[in-house]
């Protein structure tokens, strides 16, 4: 072979393109930081690599040159100005290279910018999707969407039996009439749960607690509402919305309200809220007549801490759930005529069974009714107390010094300026278990005031039933302290 045309790859070479080739590569290295900047290649940008060829080849000739001798140098030099070819065609190379280079930083910064482009659309969205959130309509379909998912009560199905007024609430419901509903029965007889589980599943449901004045607001902010009238929107639209579902529970939309004994303020705003919500601002008025439902403001802290209601509003529809059969008679529909009520008593025998072995005290539930009676409240609070190391003994003794207690108070009030407490209570040990009508002696006794007086004392002894239009002792217990009190004055 020609030693003209005899390439022979040396280390300079190697160092020379090696060096030309990173320092053109350092002029593509988008800057740090992830900022992509624009590349061009251009006739100056190839100058520039020509000349980093030479310059790198007199950088590495003299370092070359320090090692041999001169003929070797000589050699070296008639060698370096005889090859120009391959040092073209190793510029080209470069150059293809450099071109490669810069096509890929191209792609690299396309890559940036498609990225950098996909960031703005995804925060545009984003931000246009909390403007619309933060609208009016956006906040009535949130509201919306949550009013329409199942309703989930507060405690599990398989911690619940199942009793008769769950379902006589469930028919209530599904076939509502003009009338409002009221439900009542002693405190702690389960009147709550009952509601609850009647409603398990149904969608169209809006829970809330009532603990202060502004209940309303609070309400309206706890859906995700501005006010009231976004809040009526929110109902109507449910109405809608609940003709899609027709194996529904209720055909209108339920406003569940939730009033602790310990609330003291907002009470008397329930009623005109249920006329309110009554309205279909954007049609007509729905039933609006039938909803006379008059919710009475509670003037004494006692009658205020006994207190415990549950109202369902189905636009013109009202359930009333009262915590006691005292706090139930203090509600008005219009008359009895314009309602319809429902009792929660204690518990069967086969309840109670059924209850205790919730627990696993299927085979002592004898003693626990013994101890505290046919009550859910009391039986719950009996398995509690095996809990806490005190036994069935302890149980019994505190139910029977309350029962004492509520009794004393009972008798000692004054429910008609010729008959007292006491009077009533013997001829409700006369009549036992039958209970006695509200004529005492030849004087009409009004259920009503008389459940004014009990919530005053915080006695319950005795309650009125709206249905049997009888009153009672409330339990076993509280008749044989009124025997016991009686006999021994």
């Amino acid at each position: 072979m020609n030693r003209r045309h005899q390439v022979r790859v040396k280390p300079w070479m190697v160092l020379v393109g090696g060096f030309s080739l990173m320092k053109l590569m350092g002029a593509f290295v988008p800057p740090p930081q992830g900022k992509a900047v624009p590349v061009r290649c251009t006739p100056h940008l190839g100058a520039r690599l020509v000349g980093h060829v030479v310059g790198s080849c007199i950088m590495v000739a003299p370092a070359y040159a320090s090692d041999t001798s001169g003929l070797d140098f000589q050699q070296f030099v008639e060698e370096f100005a005889g090859k120009k070819d391959f040092f073209a065609a190793l510029a080209s190379a470069t150059l293809s290279v450099a071109g490669t280079v810069v096509a890929m930083a191209g792609t690299a910064v396309a890559v940036a910018q498609l990225d950098q482009a996909k960031r703005s659309a995804d925060e545009a969205k984003r931000s246009a999707d909390e403007a619309f959130k933060a609208s009016p309509e956006g906040k009535i379909q949130q509201a919306l969407a949550k009013a329409m998912e199942p309703f989930e009560p507060s405690r599990p199905q398989d911690e619940v039996i199942q009793r008769p007024v769950m379902e006589a609430l469930r028919q209530r419901i599904a076939s509502w009439q003009q009338h409002a509903t009221i439900i009542g029965g002693r405190y702690q007889s389960g009147k709550s749960v009952a509601t609850e589980e009647a409603l398990r599943g149904a969608r169209g449901v809006v829970r809330c607690t009532i603990r202060s004045a502004d209940w309303a607001d609070r309400m309206c902010k706890q859906l995700g509402v501005d006010d009231e009238g976004l809040f009526k929107e929110v109902m109507r639209r449910a109405r809608e919305k609940l003709k899609d579902f027709p194996d529904n529970l209720t055909k209108f939309p339920i406003l569940l309200l939730e009033v602790p004994r310990t609330t003291t303020e907002g009470i008397n705003l329930i009623s005109s809220t249920a006329k309110d919500v009554a309205t279909d601002k954007i049609g007509s008025v729905i039933h609006a007549p039938q909803l006379q439902c008059k919710i009475p403001m509670l003037q004494t802290e006692t009658m205020l801490r006994e207190w415990y209601l549950c109202v369902i509003i189905l636009l013109s529809k009202v359930i009333v759930s009262a915590s006691s059969a005292a706090v139930a008679l203090a509600f008005d529909a219009g008359g009895t005529e314009r309602q319809e009520d429902i009792w929660v008593g204690d518990l069967t025998e086969e309840e109670a069974k059924e209850f205790l072995a919730l627990h696993g005290h299927e085979n002592k539930w004898e003693d626990f009714v013994d101890a505290c009676g046919f009550r859910i409240g009391d039986l719950a609070k009996a398995c509690e107390n095996l809990k806490k190391g005190l036994s069935l003994d302890d149980t019994k003794q505190e139910c029977q010094r309350v029962a004492d207690d509520e009794v004393r108070g009972f008798m000692e009030l004054q429910v008609h300026p010729t008959v007292t407490g006491c009077k009533m209570a013997q001829e409700l040990l006369t009549a036992y278990p039958a209970g006695i009508l509200n004529v005492v002696n030849g004087i009409r006794i009004l259920p009503r005031e008389v459940a004014a007086l009990i919530r005053n004392k915080s006695c319950h002894a005795v309650y009125f039933h709206p249905i049997k239009k009888r009153f009672f002792f409330a339990s076993k217990l509280h008749k044989e302290a009124a025997e016991a009190q009686l006999a021994n004055p």
